[in-house]
């Protein structure tokens, strides 16, 4: 009787997985996401002189990309940081990404990682002085996918080396073609 019940139970999990592993669509995939950013920046600049900002505010992205299979994914995007201000200081970012994208399939949800980079410009103004920074530099984040065929509602959170440190959090949605 225990064997039998640990066949069952190996088969049922063998089943699901099998499944899983096949819940993501393949192809090329769109998406957009909104949320909030908290920008950090801290130091002195020589335009702007000493000033620490740690502020959010409204942040979105449209992003695209190719899914290998259930496991793998590239994926770019457009990313507006909004544009946070504080006591006559404003940072205004954004950004283009690239990402190397992997997925564990549990059925219909499907739990991420990815890491990558971001080309970012930001515009920072305090009071009539301002600066511009822009950087190439590393960028990651993790997600969870609940997938209904083609399309798909996401949540992630990412970090962003983008000034002195930027955590995203977006909600969003996909469809793959």
């Amino acid at each position: 009787m225990n064997k039998s019940l640990s066949a069952l139970t190996l088969g049922l999990l063998l089943a699901f997985a099998t499944t899983s592993a096949q819940a993501k669509d393949e192809g090329f995939y769109m998406g957009a996401s909104l949320g909030s950013a908290t920008i950090e920046q801290d130091g002195a600049d020589p335009d702007l002189g000493d000033f620490d900002f740690d502020e959010n505010d409204f942040a979105w992205k449209i992003f695209g990309g190719y899914q290998f299979s259930g496991l793998l994914a590239i994926e770019g995007g457009y990313v507006d940081l909004g544009s946070p201000s504080d006591s006559g200081t404003k940072i205004d970012p954004y950004g283009l990404d690239l990402f190397a994208v992997a997925g564990i399939p549990l059925g219909p949800v499907r739990v991420f990682g990815k890491l990558g980079g971001i080309y970012w410009d930001s515009d920072i103004d305090i009071g009539d002085t301002s600066s511009s920074d822009d950087g190439f530099d590393a960028a990651g984040g993790v997600g969870l996918e609940f997938e209904l065929g083609s399309f798909a509602l996401r949540g992630e959170v990412e970090y962003l080396d983008v000034l002195d440190g930027t955590w995203m959090y977006t909600i969003g949605a996909t469809i793959t073609f």
